[in-house]
Parts: C-alpha cells; sequence; structure tokens
C-alpha cells in the first residue's frame, strides 16, 4: 500500500513538473497548441499506465515514454533558460561562449560534441569548426573526437538498455528497421562504411547498433578506428589552414561550395538508392569472395 501510495504521489508530481515547466517555455519557442498537446498526451500516458497496470510490458513502455517526455521538457526549459540554445544559431556565438568559460572551455566544448551526439539536433560540423577556431586544427579534432566518440558509446549503452520499442521510436520505425537489418547482416563492415560516407546518420546508427547483436567489442573498435576520421577531416579543412578564406582560397571555396551544394541536394534526394547501391556493390563483393573460397 506504501509503495503504491508513494508511486502516485511522485507520477503526480512529474506530472505537475510536465505542466509547469510546458507552460513556462516561450511561446516563441513553443505555441500554445503544442504546448497543450504535450500536456494532453502526457496524462493520457499516466493514465493509460494505470488502466494497463496489469499487462506490465504496456505499463512499463506507457512510463518510459512519459519519463522521456519530463526529461525533454525539463532539459529544454534549463536550455532555454540558460540561454545555451540561442549559443548554437552561429559559430561565433558559440566561439565566444566557450572562450568566455576560460580555464574549463576544453572540458565544456567536449561536453556541448558529447550532447550534440546523444541529445542536440544541431550540425556536428558548426561544433568541429568551432574547435578548430578556437584550438586548432589538431587539438580541435582531438578534443571533438573525444567528445564523439563518448557521445557514441552512450547512445550504444541507451539503445542496448532501452531497446528496440524505445529506439524505434526515437529514430522512426522504418529507419530502425532498416538500419538495423543492415548492422545484422553486415556488422562492423556495414558500420565503418556508413561512418565514412556522409549520406548515413552516425550518430542514429550508434543508437540502433546498441538493440542488435553486435558486441561491445566490435561496436568500440569500429567507432574508435573510424569516427574520428570525418572529424578530423572537418577540423583541417574548417580551420582555413589547408585552404585560406582569403585570396585564392575564396574561388576555391566558391568551387567547393557548388559541389558540396550540389552533393548535398543529391544526397538528399537519392539518399536511399545511393545507400542501396553503395550496399549492393560491397554485399557482392563479399559475396563473390565467399563463393570463390
Amino acid at each position: 500500500m506504501f509503495k503504491k501510495s508513494l508511486k502516485f504521489f511522485l507520477n503526480f508530481i512529474i506530472l505537475l513538473s510536465i505542466i509547469y515547466f510546458t507552460l513556462k517555455i516561450d511561446n516563441q519557442y513553443l505555441a500554445l497548441p503544442y504546448k497543450l498537446i504535450i500536456i494532453i498526451t502526457s496524462i493520457s500516458l499516466l493514465v493509460f499506465a494505470y488502466i494497463f497496470s496489469k499487462k506490465q510490458s504496456i505499463s512499463r513502455l506507457l512510463y518510459v515514454i512519459y519519463i522521456l517526455c519530463f526529461v525533454v521538457i525539463v532539459s529544454f526549459f534549463i536550455l532555454l533558460k540558460l540561454n545555451i540554445i540561442s549559443l548554437f544559431s552561429s559559430v561565433s556565438s558559440l566561439k565566444e561562449y566557450i572562450l568566455s568559460t576560460k580555464e574549463k572551455g576544453v572540458l565544456v566544448y567536449i561536453l556541448i560534441q558529447i550532447a550534440q551526439v546523444v541529445i542536440l539536433p544541431i550540425p556536428a560540423a558548426v561544433i568541429c569548426i568551432v574547435g578548430s577556431l578556437i584550438y586548432g586544427p589538431l587539438m580541435g579534432g582531438i578534443y571533438c573526437s573525444i567528445g564523439v566518440l563518448i557521445g557514441s558509446f552512450i547512445s550504444f549503452y541507451i539503445g542496448r538498455t532501452c531497446g528496440y520499442r524505445i529506439v524505434s521510436w526515437i529514430v522512426g520505425k522504418n529507419n530502425c528497421d532498416k538500419y538495423s537489418s543492415m548492422i545484422l547482416k553486415r556488422g562492423s563492415f556495414f558500420l565503418s562504411i556508413a561512418f565514412l560516407l556522409p549520406m548515413f546518420p552516425d550518430d542514429i546508427l550508434c543508437l540502433i547498433a546498441g538493440i542488435t547483436n553486435m558486441s561491445l567489442l566490435s561496436f568500440s573498435w569500429v567507432t574508435i578506428l573510424v569516427r574520428p576520421i570525418g572529424v578530423v577531416c572537418m577540423s583541417f579543412f574548417g580551420s582555413g589552414q589547408l585552404i585560406p578564406f582569403t585570396g585564392w582560397g575564396v574561388y576555391v571555396w566558391l568551387v567547393i561550395l557548388v559541389i558540396t551544394t550540389s552533393f548535398v541536394f543529391i544526397i538528399y534526394k537519392y539518399q536511399e538508392p545511393l545507400q542501396n547501391f553503395i550496399l549492393g556493390k560491397f554485399l557482392n563483393k563479399s559475396k563473390t569472395r565467399e563463393s570463390n573460397k
């Protein structure tokens, strides 16, 4: 009886917190209709969790989603109050913030990079370029790689702990099924190729890898060896040391910009066919080698 009363009290406090923090978020970041949707959804999750209390699997899933709502809303509110979200609006604002932390700058930078991999929906290139501008391409690349690697292992652990239902809810069922199937078939081979090519979502793949049968050892060596390659490349090119942002470098960057824009457009429009083509080529080659043996 005491446990049930305590559970009810805690859930009631969490629900009040969700309602309070949701309503406190500025309307420019979260409009009133969306606030009402969040509040109604949270109440519904809690009610249905109690209704299906005898069915543990359903009740547990509803509770997990309910707690995730609480964590996301509170985290978003804190980030807004600390003015952290606005920091990612530009490279210069993020750079100024990290420099303002002085001797703690490296730690703050690594923590921001970890958060980017795990929860923040911002481009990794922004943080990578900021690191190269502050610490130079070499040390910036190293610090950025440390954050990326730690974030990758956290995502893998989240996937392994939460399981298929939660991961498919976070990344979408189609993405979850498609990439988990690829990892199950080709394992570390597919993950290595995906980490190197820009048309694959690296951070999402770390999360999905956690729900597959891939061992921590296999995930570790692929992640540690391959993921820093792209980070270091971004650091050196983003710093302007290889190709300067003045003089002749301006023309080179214009050409790169045109090529990159075209490349991104092609990837965006033909992402799935390109993925299937690349994977098909590698899979066919590996099958040919296996048959020759």
